[in-house]
């Protein structure tokens, strides 16, 4: 009985410990993060692609794009548009400078910016612009809408990734268009995909993709074609302003053309093979590489390209032949130039445009059979039209 009792105050003073009506909670554990995966250089340049494509899908004329991180811009006064994640876009006016960074495997980042500008195309062509593609440790300056100022700088920072494209600027016009524009003070016309570089107190180098560009300073022209490159020293105060005329054209750097993401570009183009280098003194080998071409300097006097002309007419109001001006002007295809664009002229035009004949109804004039195109520039004929003499003039290219 003594035990039994016992047994009993014993599981009473068990129970008393105990709060039935509670059950003990765990403890919350803070939720398991798992880091993001380390990409290496391949994987890391194929992310910032896809990024920067589906991120400035939406970029329109006259607009920059922040396609992959890291971007920096700098805003005139007053502007404040956010720009400092990947798809934000802002207005070229509202930009004075915009710069990217190297490709940098340790911190996951490589700086990619789009940029589409007018230029100097037609406003009756929106659709169409000059695409700018910034990429590594590179920066634009003086950013405009016509680009006529523009200031190219891009370094020579290492990275750990041995096959990562090389910082520049990869420039496109639209397809069949040229435009024109002055790059650290080197007058420069595209009617293709070209590849620069800009080391500061160095040189910067101009190499074509597709198309062809045209490349002026120092009175010195150089028409540059596909698979090849021109220099130009850089100095000045700000060591970027070009000091002294484009070299001859030479092969490009075909390792770094390779390699630079023209996938972003809004027209697609096909790597070319760097031109043959010049004979050396053993191989004797024949020049492949284009001759320079050097603008009339005797003609003075410049002439602003209409809208709907062609260089045969601009060739008609100076009484010359079409080859002489496009000669002249070092434009490697005469049907391709723009409203806006500047041609070098032998002189002034007495009137604005010349002015049309009225229209007749007689049977059209007879061509004057002693006539010899090229070497007889100015030939006239005369028709009668109710009887009066009508003298016009015909030119030849």
């Amino acid at each position: 009985m003594t035990r039994l009792l016992t047994l009993v105050v014993l599981a009473l003073v068990v129970l008393s410990g105990c709060n039935l009506s509670q059950t003990e909670e765990p403890t919350p554990q803070p939720p398991t993060v798992t880091p993001a995966p380390r990409l290496n250089c391949d994987d890391l340049v194929t992310q910032a692609l896809n990024q920067a494509n589906n991120s400035c899908s939406a970029l329109g004329r006259n607009q920059a794009c922040y396609g992959n991180n890291l971007v920096r811009a700098e805003l005139k006064p007053n502007a404040t548009l956010p720009f400092a994640s990947d798809g934000d876009i802002v207005g070229i006016e509202a930009l004075k400078s915009i710069t990217t960074t190297v490709l940098d495997e340790a911190n996951q980042t490589w700086g990619i910016a789009l940029l589409k500008v007018q230029a100097n195309l037609p406003e009756t062509l929106p659709g169409q612009n000059v695409t700018f593609l910034l990429f590594g440790d590179a920066a634009l300056n003086n950013v405009s809408p016509d680009m006529r100022a523009v200031v190219l700088k891009t370094g020579v920072a290492s990275t750990t990734c041995a096959d990562a494209p090389k910082s520049a600027l990869l420039l496109q016009s639209p397809e069949g268009s040229q435009a024109t524009m002055t790059i650290n003070g080197a007058n420069v016309t595209l009617g293709s995909t070209t590849y620069l570089t800009a080391i500061q107190n160095e040189e910067m180098e101009i190499a074509t993709i597709e198309g062809s560009a045209v490349v002026s300073s120092a009175n010195i022209t150089r028409v540059v074609q596909p698979g090849a490159k021109v220099g130009i020293a850089l100095g000045g105060n700000d060591g970027l302003q070009v000091a002294g005329p484009p070299s001859e054209p030479e092969p490009f750097d075909i390792q770094f053309v390779q390699a630079a993401p023209v996938i972003l570009l809004e027209r697609n183009v096909a790597i070319p093979p760097a031109i043959n280098p010049a004979p050396t003194a053993t191989t004797g080998n024949p020049i492949s590489v284009p001759t320079a071409c050097i603008p009339r300097a005797d003609w003075n006097f410049s002439y602003i390209v209409q809208p709907g002309e062609t260089l045969f007419r601009i060739a008609q109001q100076f009484n010359v032949s079409t080859s002489a001006l496009q000669q002249a002007n070092c434009l490697s295809d005469p049907n391709q130039i723009q409203a806006g664009q500047f041609l070098r002229v032998p002189s002034q035009l007495a009137t604005p445009k010349p002015t049309e004949l009225p229209t007749s109804t007689a049977a059209p004039a007879p061509v004057n059979p002693n006539c010899v195109p090229i070497r007889v520039p100015l030939c006239k004929v005369s028709a009668l039209s109710g009887g009066t003499t009508l003298m016009s003039t015909r030119y030849f290219s």
